[in-house]
């Protein structure tokens, strides 16, 4: 197996790549530190972009006061 794409590397990240296609990605990441490296950082990526949404979720629902 070739190493794996960054789009699949994020969509394992995200949970949502096939289960087909996840096996035979896991079964690379048994091999091949670049991709559990690559991997790490497309987890840290995910994370951070979850976090990120989250702030700007909560940041819209809170009513911003005015001083006067």
């Amino acid at each position: 197996m070739e190493h794996v794409s960054e789009h699949d590397l994020e969509l394992y990240a995200m949970r949502t790549l096939p289960a087909p296609e996840s096996e035979l990605l896991e079964e690379h990441l048994l091999i091949c530190s670049a991709c559990r490296d690559r991997l790490t950082a497309a987890d840290e990526y995910v994370t951070a972009m979850k976090a990120a949404a989250l702030a700007k979720a909560r940041a819209a629902r809170v009513p911003k006061r005015t001083i006067g």
